[in-house]
């Protein structure tokens, strides 16, 4: 639809609308002027609201100038209007309808008239201001629902933009990421971290002891990502969890709390590579490790068969919301599934204050 068409349509509908209401109108004022004065007949009543009809409509038209005149417009409107209709008025109550052979008022004092004229006129101009900022706040609302709409199908659209990028961006991460596994050599950087180990001892032990375990820590998790199997020893699982937990703890000190302990045997158990480094490090990412009567709790339970693995810690204030902690636990209940179907339980509770993981695995015999 055009906005010619659109235009007609609404003024096709608003006239019938607007009839009804002057009919609805006209018929309870000569109703009022029937039961005071039972002479009194209608089409006196319709002639009687015509000039004020036309007031009706001149205010609502000049009101609607205000736009391109300024607001000081809608003020001197009402001293237009009401000299202009008075003119119309006089001649019309005074010469066209007596021509006609009606007669309207008895007085024919001018001032008896210009009285009348005004209180009319203020009437009438009153609720031509009323329909107008009604009839302006529905179209203003009506606006703000059109942008809005608008606004929400732009931002779906973008959605879907953004989405597609992504997925294009995701494929060629995954090609780029398919593309360093082939060309990173893990020796490489092993030996790399080994000589800057070998160049920062004489200056600093503490610094070289972080470069070793990084170092470690880097070979792990490289071989791991190498390996075709879906499951690594248990005790390589804590020798890389320990060795994150020592190089937190050089960093912060005494700053942070952490209730670590390992009970039971290892015993042939396995894991998925990188199971409790994934928890663990967004514990010291996302919690609060200060408060040493709710430290990191982190309790290892070793059974012939069977690992027990919870991580316990104080969320931080204020947090910003993340997706990046629910996609590692989404990325480890997967690997999970590939290793250890209908043979683990998982369970994540998040609570107020507290956030905790525990894991149960039957492993491998």
């Amino acid at each position: 639809m055009t906005a010619t068409t659109y235009t007609e349509h609404r003024l096709s509908l608003r006239i019938p609308v607007h009839a009804s209401a002057w009919i609805v109108y006209a018929s309870f004022i000569y109703i009022a002027n029937y039961l005071a004065n039972p002479n009194v007949l209608l089409l006196q009543t319709l002639l009687f609201l015509c000039p004020y009809c036309l007031s009706f409509y001149a205010s609502i038209y000049v009101l609607g100038l205000r736009k391109q005149k300024g607001a000081l417009w809608s003020i001197t409107s009402f001293f237009i209007v009401f000299l202009l209709m008075t003119v119309l008025g006089y001649l019309y109550v005074y010469l066209l309808l007596p021509a006609t052979g009606i007669k309207l008022y008895t007085s024919t004092h001018f001032r008896d008239f210009l009285k009348a004229a005004l209180l009319g006129f203020v009437q009438y101009f009153s609720y031509a201001m009323l329909y107008f900022y009604i009839r302006e706040s529905f179209l203003k609302e009506r606006a703000l629902r059109k942008l809005e709409e608008e606004k929400l199908r732009k931002e779906l659209e973008n959605s879907v933009l953004k989405q597609q990028e992504l997925q294009s961006q995701q494929e060629k991460l995954q090609l780029e990421y398919a593309f360093l596994r082939t060309q990173v050599n893990p020796h490489f950087l092993h030996n790399t971290l080994n000589v800057l180990f070998g160049q920062a001892l004489p200056y600093s032990e503490e610094l070289a002891d972080n470069i070793d375990k990084l170092s470690r820590m880097m070979r792990y998790s490289l071989e791991s990502i190498e390996q075709e199997g879906d499951t690594v020893p248990v005790e390589k699982e804590l020798e890389n969890l320990e060795l994150l937990l020592d190089m937190h703890r050089m960093r912060f000190g005494d700053t942070k709390f952490i209730d670590y302990r390992i009970e039971g045997l290892v015993k042939r158990q396995e894991l998925p590579p990188l199971s409790f480094i994934t928890v663990v490090e967004n514990a010291f990412k996302y919690g609060d490790l200060k408060d040493a009567e709710l430290p990191l709790y982190i309790r290892v339970k070793l059974e012939p068969g069977t690992v027990y693995f919870t991580c316990r810690n104080k969320k931080r204030k204020n947090n910003v919301p993340t997706t990046s902690h629910h996609i590692g636990i989404s990325n480890l209940r997967r690997r999970l599934n590939a290793a250890f179907e209908n043979r683990y339980e998982l369970t994540v509770k998040d609570e107020e204050q507290v956030y905790c993981f525990e894991l149960q695995v039957n492993c491998k015999l």
